[in-house]
């Protein structure tokens, strides 16, 4: 009988844990935006959060891909012109304090 409870105590702290890390997957975006527009895409940070000018920031779409160099890195936001029509895999870099991120975002460039 205590070995059932403490298995179920395991089992409980498990899926809290999974719950807790999943919920934090789902607040990435909490740190920035990305947008598609006209052969263009733009981040822009929220709250705290600065772009990490430092960083290797990319866009692929399709057999293209543009690096850093491509980019306008402002303290808060990020911006690329000259990205054809279509899905576009971006990597993003922002930072709050001592705290960076990385992220792959697919966005649509129209």
């Amino acid at each position: 009988m205590r070995m059932a409870k403490v298995l179920g105590s395991m089992v409980a702290v498990g899926a809290a844990m999974f719950a807790l890390t999943a919920a934090s997957d789902a607040r990435a975006d909490d740190e920035f935006d990305v947008s598609g527009g006209a052969g263009s895409i733009e981040v822009k940070t929220k709250g705290g959060w600065h772009v990490n000018k430092n960083a290797p920031w990319k866009v692929t779409a399709g057999d293209k891909t543009f690096a850093k160099d491509k980019w306008t890195l402002g303290e808060t936001n990020a911006k690329i012109s000259g990205v054809p029509a279509g899905n576009a895999t971006v990597k993003i870099y922002v930072c709050s304090g001592d705290k960076c991120k990385n992220m792959t975002k697919t966005v649509a460039v129209k």
